[in-house]
């Protein structure tokens, strides 16, 4: 696949194993899959690099350079099947620490994306990098193709802002967003019923 899969800070992978063992010997995980699933059977594949966008950065209208790297994320898969995901963030200290293991829909839908870029045309002109945005403020996550000067968003199903398993730019996707936000800002009081005009 012609994506560039970026490597976490060292020890990242061998923590999120140990964990993910530990979870598994003592019957720990929580969430079907997980818990179901033959430990000596769990792989981690496919790290990409997590970053935040704020509500605040949308409504100014600042671009992806304004997200910030918040953690690492790997698909965690069953005999070549991903049905899970881990994630890390970063400790006071600045190292990656374990922080979740999550299933769900955004699991499955991140997968999909994955196989449907495996004849997009627009990664034959570069070698993208992997990454995962979230909007928290819009419950929104999205696979980044990030490469210098241009970057491709695929919003994961289910997102509000539609879209879901298409590849598109990011000035639409920040557009999309936009118009999102917009809706949640409460109109300004000057103009609520019965306010007093200004000079």
């Amino acid at each position: 696949m012609p994506l560039e899969m970026p490597d976490p800070p060292s020890g990242v992978r061998d923590r999120i194993r140990s964990r993910m063992r530990t979870f598994a010997d003592a019957s720990k995980f929580s969430t079907k899959a997980l818990r179901n699933a033959r430990k000596d059977q769990l792989e981690l594949s496919t790290p990409h690099r997590i970053y935040v966008l704020g509500l605040d950065d949308i409504i100014a209208g600042n671009g992806l350079d304004s997200a910030q790297p918040v953690g690492w994320r790997y698909l965690i898969e069953e005999a070549g099947q991903p049905i899970a995901s881990a994630e890390t963030a970063a400790a006071p200290d600045g190292t990656e620490q374990m922080s979740q293991f999550t299933e769900g829909p955004f699991v499955a839908s991140t997968d999909k994306a994955l196989k449907g870029l495996l004849n997009l045309a627009a990664l034959k002109t570069g070698r993208f990098e992997l990454r995962l945005l979230r909007v928290p403020a819009l419950y929104v996550m999205a696979l980044w193709l990030h490469l210098p000067r241009r970057d491709l968003i695929i919003p994961l199903e289910p997102s509000p802002v539609g879209k879901e398993d298409r590849v598109v730019p990011a000035d639409e996707f920040l557009s999309d967003l936009a118009e999102k936000a917009s809706t949640m800002i409460p109109p300004d009081q000057s103009e609520a019923p019965g306010a007093t005009p200004g000079p």
